[in-house]
């Protein structure tokens, strides 16, 4: 009796416990309800978004719908990317207000049969994507196979291609597809505020000095314009060529009416007015993406003969950048790490028989790995490349952008350029210098180039405004105005900026250029998530062959031996408690 009691009092003691734990789930269940959290354990917290994107996403007022086209059978490193692409869309999908992100996962070689795969291709390939060609080891040997590492992207009435695989020339496939990991966030932050910006900011081409013209600087120029409105503007020794002013409550407020402008490879000399106008342009708060070639040299003059000289050129900018915090010496950088030219070293037939070889004057320089500007990005190609220094006004914050490879050697102006150079083995005693800065980020309040060279009836005009120091500015000056130029053909069809017309290899060039001009135009809060860093943390590939059987065996028996040592520790414990 005694017995039937106390289970009696049991029972109801587990049922209060059952009762009470369903009602904690419940509780806790109504509340989640209300409260949105999301916890990441991750080392690198690889799915926590960064507040910009985060407020990108809430703020949407329409739906975004991704439709990517990695579906199918894939070795494993792009079943990784389309994972880790799966994972961020459902974190940006958190984060939206009314399910504003959709996305749909597309399999592009799905059909059998040939021609409509063909008609998929082409038209994918005519909405802005690119294929990879990709070898696959099967039972049967290799094969090969067309993906689509892409997708496209649309708002209401608007779409736009976007690449989830970065090209980075001399890295592994393992380090290409962790690269384009960590940039997932910025790819998809930037696809959806290139189609969601109301309105577009200016960017100002400057004209008049000899700049690239419009077919030279049309690949970036295209793309920029997807996110910029772009115009060419020429000063004409014009104060108001830059800044609008406006009278309020009787005073005069001047205003930027752009939001960055672009110097591009000038070769003749600025007037003192011009430099006025850009002067006052950035102590107004104005950005500036200088591109500046200290020496000139050019190789159409190579074409002609084996030998040219390069020269400095007097631009009558020294004492500004100089004022401004940088000095652009006269020197050309030799760096082992180089571009190819191609080269006649015979005849085949009554043909010349041409080979590639390293052209020292064309380095290929190495973006800075620690700022959002150039994480991420491949090796930039340089052509007649100088070297800068940082000078005074320590109150800036100064960075380096693009920097040499630690073989490196210096020729001074005038420096003699020969085609003889590719026939000779680089010595190492010579190219001995390491790390040189080519470009380089400058921010804070400048100091006006014009202080204390005006007189006080000019400075104290209300139409001019003259300002000595300026607000808060930022500037990136490069020591080759050919890092935005793209190569034209004699046939007029613009080859991609930075893409080489000799080994088509491309370069990272866009990409610099377009994260410089979206960091000057405030855009670095979103370029923040370009920060993210992930840890590749690969198999020991020898230890997997060489210990293959024994993992095998381990995880077939250890499972079985897990469930049985539990359910004999379980059954135990039943039986001492009910005996």
């Amino acid at each position: 009796m005694v017995k039937k009691a106390a289970g009696i009092e049991r029972k109801k003691a587990d049922m209060t416990k059952l009762i009470a734990g369903i009602a904690i789930l419940l509780l806790f269940n109504y509340i989640g309800s209300f409260v949105f959290f999301r916890l990441d354990l991750t080392a690198e917290k690889r799915y926590s978004l960064s507040e910009p994107t985060k407020k990108l996403v809430e703020e949407l007022d329409d739906i975004i719908f991704f439709k990517v086209y990695l579906e199918g059978e894939f070795p494993a490193g792009f079943k990784r990317l389309r994972r880790e692409t799966l994972e961020m869309l459902n974190e940006f999908r958190a984060y939206s207000k009314g399910g504003n992100i959709a996305y749909e996962f597309i399999n592009p070689s799905k059909s059998s049969d040939q021609e409509e795969r063909d008609q998929i291709y082409r038209q994918l390939f005519k909405q802005g994507l690119r294929p990879t060609d990709l070898e696959i080891q099967d039972d049967d040997g290799l094969s090969k196979k067309i993906i689509w590492p892409g997708a496209i992207v649309s708002y209401k009435d608007r779409e736009v291609p976007l690449d989830l695989l970065q090209n980075k020339l001399g890295s592994s496939p393992e380090e290409v597809l962790n690269s384009s990991i960590e940039n997932l966030e910025y790819a998809l932050s930037s696809s959806i505020l290139k189609l969601t910006k109301p309105e577009k900011p200016r960017i100002g081409f400057i004209i008049g000095h000899g700049e690239l013209d419009t077919y030279q600087t049309a690949d970036i120029a295209a793309t920029l314009s997807e996110f910029y409105s772009l115009e060419r503007v020429r000063l004409d020794q014009k104060i108001h060529s830059l800044t609008s002013r406006e009278e309020l409550n009787g005073r005069i407020v001047v205003k930027n009416k752009y939001a960055a402008i672009v110097i591009a490879k000038p070769d003749s000399a600025f007037s003192e007015k011009d430099k006025f106008v850009i002067d006052q342009y950035i102590m107004n708060g104005g950005s500036v993406l200088w591109l500046v070639d200290p020496i000139m040299a050019e190789m159409d003059s190579l074409t002609r003969a084996d030998l040219t000289m390069g020269v400095a050129q007097n631009l009558n900018l020294d004492d500004q950048l100089f004022t401004y915090g940088v000095r652009l010496n006269s020197d050309l950088v030799m760096d082992v790490q180089s571009a190819m030219i191609p080269l006649p070293v015979g005849m085949l037939g009554n043909q010349p028989r041409y080979e590639l070889f390293p052209w020292y004057y064309f380095p290929l320089l190495n973006p800075s790995p620690g700022n959002s500007i150039t994480k991420n990005l491949n090796v930039i190609k340089g052509e007649f490349t100088s070297t800068i220094d940082f000078v005074g006004n320590d109150s800036l914050k100064k960075q380096v952008l693009l920097h040499t490879s630690p073989y490196t050697k210096l020729a001074y102006s005038p420096v003699r350029i020969s085609l003889g150079i590719t026939r000779l083995e680089p010595q190492k005693e010579q190219y001995n210098k390491s790390n040189l800065p080519t470009a380089v980020l400058i921010e804070g309040k400048f100091n006006s180039v014009f202080r204390g060279r005006l007189t006080q009836r000019f400075m104290s005009g209300k139409e001019i405004q003259f300002k000595e120091t300026g607000k808060l500015a930022k500037m990136i000056v490069i020591a080759d105005g050919d890092i935005i130029k793209n190569h034209v053909r004699n046939d007029g069809q613009v080859l991609p900026l930075g893409v080489d017309r000799y080994t088509r290899q491309e370069y990272g060039n866009k990409d610099f250029i377009i994260n410089a001009i979206n960091y000057l135009c405030g855009e670095e809060e979103l370029m923040a998530s370009r920060s993210r860093s992930i840890k590749i943390r690969l198999l020991d590939q020898t230890k997997v062959v060489s210990e293959r059987t024994a993992y095998q065996l381990f995880n077939m028996v250890a499972p079985v031996a897990l469930v049985l040592l539990f359910a004999l520790a379980f059954n135990y414990y039943r039986k001492k408690k009910y005996t």
